[in-house]
């Protein structure tokens, strides 16, 4: 899934990002299929979606991500795995959202990359069919169709499950409002929040925030 790594104006120098990338073919479908490798298979399916791991696994794990890049060869490989494999295993998974978008298989790739970029841009402000139709410039009739059958949701589906994305996020990470989490992802009233965070994240905003770090083991 698209992502980025914002930190807007923050000077705290407590911050730190490690990238780590590997090649498709470091785990091939004959070494994913076997019994001893299904926790990281099953986590490479979920994840298309982005997982959060709770701070305790986080911690755990941040001295073995630091000195991964230091090995080689065999130790390299086998460190790895040791460290897909605890995540795979962790506790207090949290899938960041439910959408997703094979763009492997998109002939529209480019209007598609639009389409994002527009909503990224603008999910906090009012977003018209007819709007968002124009930046790729196509009609809407023909737009309605181009999204459903790229994203398999309308547009309004679509924008709904980006702001809830959004907002639940806020709410566990920066520990705002859900009148606050509810305004800065686009939505002008509560009650209809309420509904869509529920509709989509099967609890309510309080809920959510509540047992967030409760949440049952994802596998």
């Amino acid at each position: 899934m698209y992502h980025g790594w914002q930190l807007h104006k923050c000077e705290s120098e407590k911050i730190h990002e490690i990238t780590i990338q590997f090649h498709n073919d470091l785990f091939p479908d004959t070494l994913l299929t076997r019994r001893i490798m299904a926790p990281i298979k099953e986590m490479f399916d979920r994840s298309i979606h982005g997982i959060l791991f709770s701070e305790k696994t986080s911690h755990e794990l941040m001295p073995r991500l630091a000195k991964l890049s230091k090995l080689d060869s065999i130790d390299y490989f086998l460190e790895i795995t040791s460290i897909l494999f605890d995540m795979a295993v962790s506790t207090d998974q949290q899938k960041l959202s439910t959408y997703t978008v094979d763009y492997d298989t998109f002939k529209d790739y480019d209007k598609m990359k639009i389409v994002y970029d527009y909503v990224q841009e603008n999910y906090a402000e009012k977003i018209t069919l007819e709007a968002i139709s124009k930046v790729v410039n196509m009609s809407s009739i023909s737009f309605n169709r181009f999204i459903k059958k790229r994203t398999g949701k309308t547009l309004v589906n679509y924008l709904n499950d980006i702001r809830i994305g959004y907002a639940a996020r806020w709410l566990v990470e920066n520990d705002m409002t859900i009148s606050e989490a509810a305004y800065k992802s686009g939505f002008n009233n509560i009650a209809n929040f309420n509904r869509k965070f529920k509709t989509f994240k099967k609890c309510t905003p309080s809920q959510y925030k509540e047992g967030f770090f409760g949440m049952k083991r994802i596998l």
